[in-house]
């Protein structure tokens, strides 16, 4: 079973046994192959309880391929985009994962050698065509399969971009959110010196019987807030269900946005390396470009979702980006997300500038920012339009980069338009809740909603 609709825009996600089933995964696994010649393939999955089955088909469909497939086994999704750069062969990589989905989801992210990955500018339409038609020949010969520890080689890893010496002890806390992060993140803790760490829901399942892994829906922190007051940590850290994206509370139990993230590890990053480029969402507060400025650097505006950033990131040198969503990606990891190596440069910053989290990102927050706004619209290009009518005169530039990019001198928003859902989304910035307040409203009647 292989419905259309299980083919996102960056992935392959919907419920197992009602939108898709190992046979599905077996015909994307065959399209795959078959589309960008794969000869092999590095395969790892997460706890949750049809990946097993769907690897196991996954396996057998690689094989009848030709392809030689390392099995990585269960590993969090940078961990496989680590194991795919280095052990394909410039092949390809699939992580069997539905993310911060819920326990009855499940999906395939689909890499290429290199890291990147496949989604609706780069293959995947033709994959999903293959898939859907399901006309494969076998190979001349069957493939090959090996299984490869490669929780030690990526720890290297992540350590030799960012490490702790001897400072400040820290008290941490850390909320596994039963994903995948649990799998490796005491092997993790034993390498950073002075680190004591109250680990959370650390045991990966599958059925999430505490709360969604999902960072960005705060409702999802109340106990990681909760037990970093009550133990007088330094700061909070959770982790999603396939540990590529990262959230953190400071020492209050307050939720520190990832634009501030953005800004903090990437005027740091730059003042390192004496400037360079890093790249921010275009939701982000302009904070961001002022530190990076600040630090010696340029920052560079992105477009919303993982694939666009890794390519502007691969073309433009930057060494680091951030989204809101909780992805920071690394130029020295493969210009990927690695939420291991945010959490060890952020604790890395807590110990040398020896200030509490909330101090550190309190220059990130000066201006309002409105977080982003959905609106449900049915004709989403005539509200666009008349967007566009109302503000561009007035504005100081406008950009096409993702939606409608308006900045106003003392304030900005950005309007673009779901790629899932019926829905326009809104972010604004302005100095004060008062203005943003006026000028949120003026868009909103504009729209009409």
């Amino acid at each position: 079973m292989l419905k259309p609709e299980v083919f996102k825009a960056y992935d392959i996600r919907g419920v197992y046994g009602v939108d898709w089933d190992a046979a599905g995964a077996a015909l994307v696994t065959r399209a795959f192959i078959e589309k960008f010649s794969i000869k092999q393939l590095v395969l790892g999955w997460d706890m949750r309880v049809s990946s097993p089955e769907m690897v196991g088909a996954i396996e057998v469909a690689a094989v009848a391929a030709g392809a030689h497939v390392v099995k990585v086994g269960q590993v969090t999704t940078p961990m496989l985009y680590f194991a795919t750069a280095g052990y394909s062969g410039n092949g390809g990589g699939i992580m069997v994962t539905a993310s911060h989905n819920t326990g009855e989801w499940n999906g395939m992210k689909l890499l290429l050698g290199d890291g990147m990955p496949v989604g609706e500018t780069s293959g995947l339409p033709d994959v999903k065509s293959r898939a859907l038609a399901g006309e494969f020949v076998d190979a001349a010969a069957d493939g090959s399969a090996e299984s490869r520890d490669v929780l030690a080689d990526y720890l290297r890893k992540v350590l030799s971009m960012v490490s702790l010496s001897a400072g400040t002890p820290l008290s941490v806390v850390i909320d596994c959110g039963n994903g995948m992060a649990g799998a490796s993140i005491r092997q993790l803790l034993e390498r950073l010196p002075l680190i004591t760490a109250h680990l959370m829901y650390e045991t990966p399942d599958g059925t999430f019987p505490h709360h969604e892994a999902n960072p960005l829906k705060e409702s999802t922190l109340t106990d990681l807030k909760q037990e970093v007051v009550a133990r007088g940590a330094a700061c909070g850290i959770a982790f999603d269900g396939d540990g590529d994206r990262i959230g953190f509370v400071d020492e209050r139990g307050a939720l520190v946005s990832g634009d501030a993230l953005t800004g903090l590890v990437g005027s740091e990053l730059l003042q390192q390396r004496g400037g360079g480029k890093i790249l921010y969402d275009l939701r982000s507060r302009r904070s961001v470009a002022r530190a990076a400025t600040a630090a010696g650097g340029t920052a560079e505006l992105s477009r919303v979702g993982h694939a666009f950033i890794k390519k502007q990131m691969r073309e433009s040198g930057a060494l680091f980006a951030g989204e809101l969503s909780g992805h920071f990606y690394f130029q020295d990891f493969y210009s990927v997300e690695c939420a291991d190596a945010m959490m060890v440069h952020v604790l890395k910053l807590l110990q040398s500038r020896q200030k509490p989290l909330s101090a550190l990102v309190a220059e990130f927050l000066t201006d309002a920012h409105s977080g982003e706004l959905n609106f449900t619209v049915i004709d989403r290009d005539a509200a666009l339009a008349r967007i566009e009518a109302s503000f561009a005169p007035r504005a100081h530039s406008v950009s096409k980069l993702d939606g409608l990019l308006f900045d106003m001198g003392d304030w900005w928003f950005n309007v673009r338009p779901s790629n899932t859902e019926p829905l326009l989304r809104l972010n604004a910035e302005a100095a004060t809740p008062v203005v943003l307040a006026a000028q949120v409203q003026e868009i909103k009647n504009v729209l009409g909603v």
